[in-house]
């Protein structure tokens, strides 16, 4: 058998030798063993000796130099090209909108050379995250856990206030929605058990928003982590009962946003009125409404090409007058309401053509880790277009920008990065052998009665069972 074992070794050495993607080698090599072993098994049954069957069998694999080439072209990375061509197309819109802006006011002529500046720091960013191997973060989730959480805590203490607030909270509630997708990763197959400890990752990053305190990056990454633990469990990634596991996601959410609202309610009736003013601005429209109802009227007096037309008290005012933030928060409503529906809809068309191809790319996904960290990703770019248009056609007030478009440096750095991720899963989708699980028990109970005893299984005896 040591003669067999050298010859399978030297064959697979030879074969690997041409694979240049090195993370796949263990799982070619297993799949060529189970190959040569099987048609071992054959020549046996057809009388022929264990030493001659063995040697046959590696011979019926074909050359290694051959078969390594073939292998190699089979798992090398692939490129979506739509989606860098879109991408491509997106970075030269947003240099034209900064370029238009930049033309609208004296305090906004440099937009567009500060965009020259952040744009190829973007691109290059993009560039590093698109050839990274993305399998790096799940086996470190921990790790990126740790860098996540220091980062955020080492800007409490070196950034300072501005308005009150603490800007940077808004990044890391950005970078943590993947992060997200890959504790919820980390944490597969652990029952209900995993889900607890999901949540608690999220009341963290929670923590940090409320202490920071951004209420929007609170809601955007609330959000995105219902939706991704909701997907996980229907996945059945926890190995548990689907019912029981959306049970214990959704009833603590109801419950605290209930008691929230009731604090809200009891403790500020002012702070509740500046909360519903985000939905309905009738109820303050000369306060916390009054930006919300600006909104309202630039879109309801543009036209399809041209300026908008304004009526009352806003008549004769410029439309930059009429609108804070409008070259960024708001900058969309401002481009409809200077050029028209039709440029604002080529903008939101652009980016709704991004969104649908990313989203086609991760319904591809054949692995566990690639499928949470990519739509964790497309959460998080998707969440902000869609809070952003809302926004930006007055239906709710937030303080989001438009990924891509909108100014903001470091926004648009960290937005690509986050389609740089989306770009690296999907070009090692068919290489990373990390298959998703499939179904969930559907016999698994919480609690169940045994002997006069109450047992309650959060999924870890199943967990070593499987194991085993």
């Amino acid at each position: 058998m040591s003669e067999y074992n050298g010859h399978v070794g030297e064959f697979l050495e030879k074969v690997m030798s041409h694979i240049k993607y090195r993370s796949i080698h263990k799982t070619i090599e297993d799949e060529l063993l189970v190959h040569i072993e099987e048609q071992k098994a054959e020549y046996i049954k057809r009388g022929i000796d264990e030493k001659n069957a063995a040697v046959k069998a590696i011979e019926q694999m074909g050359d290694p130099d051959v078969v390594g080439k073939q292998l190699n072209k089979a798992h090398s990375p692939r490129t979506e090209w739509s989606i860098l061509i879109i991408t491509f197309v997106i970075v030269i819109l947003g240099g034209a909108v900064q370029f238009f802006l930049s033309g609208e006011g004296i305090r906004n002529e440099n937009l567009f050379f500060k965009y020259l500046f952040y744009a190829p720091i973007g691109i290059l960013v993009f560039s590093c995250v698109y050839f990274f191997d993305y399998t790096l973060l799940g086996r470190h989730p921990k790790l990126v856990v740790c860098i996540l959480l220091g980062a955020a805590l080492v800007g409490f203490n070196v950034l300072e206030r501005i308005n009150g607030t603490f800007y940077h909270v808004y990044y890391i509630s950005l970078l943590a929605i993947p992060v997200f997708g890959i504790v919820v990763y980390s944490l597969r197959g652990k029952g209900y058990l995993g889900i607890v400890a999901s949540g608690a990752f999220y009341a963290a990053i929670a923590f940090l928003c409320i202490i920071g305190p951004r209420i929007y990056a609170l809601g955007l990454f609330s959000l995105a982590c219902i939706v991704i633990i909701t997907v996980a469990i229907l996945k059945g990634y926890f190995n548990c009962n689907k019912r029981v596991g959306i049970a214990i996601v959704y009833i603590p959410t109801i419950l605290f946003v209930s008691l929230l609202t009731y604090y809200l309610i009891m403790s500020s009736p002012r702070r509740l009125i500046r909360i519903l003013t985000i939905f309905v601005p009738e109820i303050d429209p000369n306060g916390g409404g009054w930006q919300h109802m600006m909104v309202r009227s630039l879109i309801k007096g543009s036209k399809s090409i041209g300026e908008a037309v304004l009526y009352g008290n806003l008549s004769n005012t410029q439309i930059n007058q009429v609108l804070p933030s409008w070259d960024s928060n708001f900058a969309l409503t401002y481009i409809i309401a200077r050029l028209g529906y039709i440029a604002g809809l080529v903008i939101i068309s652009v980016l709704s053509i991004l969104i649908i191809r990313m989203f086609i790319t991760i319904l591809k996904q054949k692995n566990a880790l690639g499928f949470l960290l990519s739509f964790s990703a497309f959460i998080a770019i998707s969440g902000q277009f869609m809070l952003y248009i809302l926004s930006n056609f007055g239906v709710v007030m937030t303080s989001v920008t438009l990924p891509f478009i909108s100014y903001g440096g470091s926004t648009f750095v960290l937005n690509m990065m986050l389609l740089g991720l989306v770009m690296s899963v999907y070009r090692r989708s068919h290489i990373v052998d990390d298959k998703l699980q499939k179904g969930s028990v559907n016999n698994y109970k919480l609690v169940t009665i045994e002997d006069g005893r109450i047992i309650i299984d959060f999924g870890i005896r199943k967990l070593k069972r499987t194991h085993k």
